[in-house]
């Protein structure tokens, strides 16, 4: 696998689990490298560090479901911290 198709992977795979915590570790150990390699590749490719790119992954869904007026603003602050 090409190194853009394991940042694909993981960006898939943050989109998914969004909500449960995400362990750079455990990506940069599927993907066959190490933390470091990983995060600097994944900055280089995504424009964002990986824990700035959850955070606003998370901050957009959060807004989206307040826009939903069936949800309490402390729900969803519960499910995406």
């Amino acid at each position: 696998m090409y190194a853009w198709e394991w940042i694909q992977e993981t960006l898939n795979y943050i989109e998914v689990h969004i909500a449960a915590e995400v362990l750079i570790e455990d990506r940069a150990e599927t993907a066959g490298l190490s933390v470091f390699y990983y995060q600097r590749l994944f900055t280089r490719l995504v424009k964002k560090p990986v824990r700035e790119y959850i955070k606003l992954r998370r901050l957009a869904r959060a807004c989206q479901m307040l826009g939903d007026k069936r949800y309490r603003i402390l729900a969803v602050a519960i499910e995406y911290g």
